[in-house]
């Protein structure tokens, strides 16, 4: 979708990468962004999964000066996203590779919140209309679930791990 005003808050535009994987920017005008993040309710990470990271590694960095550093996360390379010149983490990219990411699943972003409680948050979800496709699971940043809304959008909360809240501070 080409730039469009929201209103006076800001400019945006719809995009896709190469494999398919939507995402929007933001052109700040009065509103800047997030000024809270890694708190409960609050955004704490995004992750792009995509099944092809060198061509991703290219075309982000390509788009936003983007480096990726290497992480081992289990079995698969885990990429950092960094701006170039930093080592602050502002976001991830996971292969999909694995019995764990079905075919028909596209490329995606996928947007964390941290929460107190993965368990309780993901059971108020289901309360509330909404849909638990992966319960929750520990990881090396901390636990994490995939909720769908009641309308079916994903989107990811995670209880951060100390170290994840350490370095995210």
């Amino acid at each position: 979708m080409e730039p469009f005003d929201i209103f006076d808050a800001g400019r945006m535009a719809v995009l896709a990468d190469p494999a398919g994987a939507v995402f929007c920017v933001w052109q700040a005008k009065q509103h800047k962004g997030a000024e809270l993040v890694n708190e409960p309710g609050a955004m704490a990470w995004n992750e792009l999964a995509t099944r092809d990271p060198d061509a991703s590694k290219d075309f982000y960095g390509a788009v936003f000066g983007w480096e990726g550093s290497p992480m081992e996360y289990g079995e698969v390379e885990y990429t950092v996203w960094q701006l170039a010149g930093s080592d602050r983490g502002i976001g991830g990219m996971i292969p999909m590779v694995g019995d764990q990411w079905p075919e028909d699943l596209p490329p995606h972003w996928m947007v964390y919140f941290a929460v107190q409680d993965a368990e309780a948050t993901a059971a108020k979800a289901k309360q509330l209309g909404g849909s638990v496709p992966v319960e929750p699971f520990d990881t090396p940043a901390g636990r994490i679930a995939v909720l769908n809304d009641p309308q079916g959008a994903h989107f990811s909360v995670i209880k951060l791990s100390p170290q994840a809240q350490e370095s995210a501070g």
